[in-house]
């Protein structure tokens, strides 16, 4: 299988050579990156508006960059900016989509807490409260294999019991998830020491599409966490799991997500010349922006379904 462009070489085909094939790609991974950032800060229903302001600040602002190395700090700034006006990162909740089938997320975890082993319960449980230092963390997390791999490992321990038992479509479950995704778990529970770093985690996420649909996908089940699904269901870890439930209702089909995802995507500091002059630029541009309108229109209908 051959190796998917980084937004980078896909914006200087677009802008450089007038391959408007590429800036519709660039548009598509943008807009998925956008969903994934906004549902995990904000969940579906608040994130609504940022997103869709944030496509269309793109769409008309996208013309304007000319260096390759400018690209995603500024369309990272856009979607941030939105965020924030709508007052950032939201404290958690229990709120149904059409990926659980409308079922409450809380309800789904609750489940869960039976069936895991205790301690990957506890660790999702102390991961993603607000109250538990990152000492406390620190020590539960090596206790169980390290510091933050033994929580990515119960994340992903969550999610096949999400898919396999609750039949929740999920669809990126590595059996053996990459280390090097680590930090995503305390990405997702609000831990990261800073404004900045959050923002350089958000801005690598770009660099892998499937990564965007990870993150997407599990945002509803993060915001259960924080807001406290996993408090008073640690079992004692000598008691043994309880034998899975079957799911209530037949799932539902699953949330519009990225499908693909590319290498990550080295730096280029080096200016992009100006896009060719005359009319294929501007069915260029054009080509874009009814992307991004379509994108934004899919974003509509999706949220639809889920209020």
């Amino acid at each position: 299988m051959s190796e998917q462009a980084t937004v980078q070489q896909l914006f200087k085909r677009w802008r450089n050579e007038g391959d408007g094939a590429a800036g519709q790609e660039m548009a598509q991974k943008f807009s998925d990156w956008y969903y994934a950032v906004t549902a995990a800060r904000l969940g579906d229903k608040v994130g609504r508006q940022p997103l869709e302001t944030a496509c269309q600040q793109f769409e008309a602002g996208i013309v304007q960059v000319k260096r390759t190395s400018d690209l995603v700090d500024w369309a990272h700034s856009l979607v941030a900016a939105q965020m924030t006006a709508v007052g950032g990162r939201v404290a958690g909740g229990d709120f149904p989509n059409a990926l659980t089938g409308n079922r409450s997320p809380t309800e789904l975890l609750h489940a869960a807490a039976k069936a895991l082993p205790a301690q990957q319960v506890e660790l999702l449980a102390i991961t993603f409260d607000p109250t538990v230092d990152e000492d406390r963390l620190g020590d539960a997390a090596e206790a169980h294999g390290g510091m933050p791999h033994a929580i990515l490992e119960a994340r992903y321990a969550l999610k096949r019991f999400l898919r396999d038992t609750a039949q929740v479509r999920l669809a990126v479950v590595p059996d053996s998830p990459n280390l090097d995704l680590a930090p995503l778990p305390l990405y997702e529970a609000a831990r990261m020491r800073s404004e900045a770093e959050e923002a350089a985690f958000e801005k690598w996420l770009l660099s892998d599409i499937e990564l965007c649909k990870d993150v997407a996908e599990f945002a509803t089940f993060a915001h259960a966490l924080r807001a406290g699904a996993f408090k008073g269901q640690v079992r004692s870890s000598s008691a043994p799991a309880a034998a899975p439930s079957a799911p209530r209702t037949t799932p539902a089909a699953p949330v519009s997500a990225p499908t693909a995802g590319p290498e990550a995507p080295v730096a280029d500091a080096a200016d992009a010349p100006a896009a060719k002059k005359g009319g294929s630029g501007a069915l260029i541009a054009v080509g874009v922006v009814l992307l991004l309108v379509l994108a934004v229109i899919a974003a509509g209908l999706l949220f639809f379904f889920v209020g």
